[in-house]
């Protein structure tokens, strides 16, 4: 994955695509402003508050995830669900079996974390970057 860059809008984000169903699209946001993300690409929103949002695109393949940047396990499989419950439906499956949900939702829960690290190990990395000071060469005798 490459390096996650933060967007104009103060958060990061990237398109998870599920070719298999019908090329479904998930724009993936992870932010700590809702109301900032949410309006850039929505429109005129309210979000405060809450840890974490859907927003599903009428008539479209196409959903929004909005994570905060440190939602936790339980918040990031919950918001995940209820994606691959869209995404099934609106491809049309009937029969939504246990694996077909297991299968697609690990894949989902598995493209936040890549992400989440991936953001997580580049301001790590910026932030050790920063902080390091250069030495001055003298020594002392003896």
């Amino acid at each position: 994955m490459r390096k996650p860059k933060m967007t104009e809008f103060g958060d990061y984000a990237t398109w998870i695509t599920f070719e298999v169903m019908a090329n479904f699209q998930v724009r993936l946001i992870l932010t700590n402003d809702f109301s900032k993300s949410a309006a850039a690409r929505l429109g005129s929103t309210n979000r405060e508050g809450g840890d974490a949002f859907c927003f599903h695109v009428k008539g479209e393949g196409r959903s929004y995830i909005f994570l905060k940047l440190d939602s936790d396990e339980g918040t990031v499989v919950h918001e995940c669900w209820h994606i691959v419950y869209r995404m099934l439906k609106w491809c049309g499956v009937v029969d939504m079996d246990d694996e077909i949900i297991a299968y697609h939702l690990d894949h989902l829960v598995e493209k936040v974390y890549e992400f989440k690290n991936a953001i997580k190990s580049s301001t790590t990395k910026e932030a050790r970057n920063g902080k390091r000071k250069r030495r001055t060469g003298t020594k002392k005798s003896g």
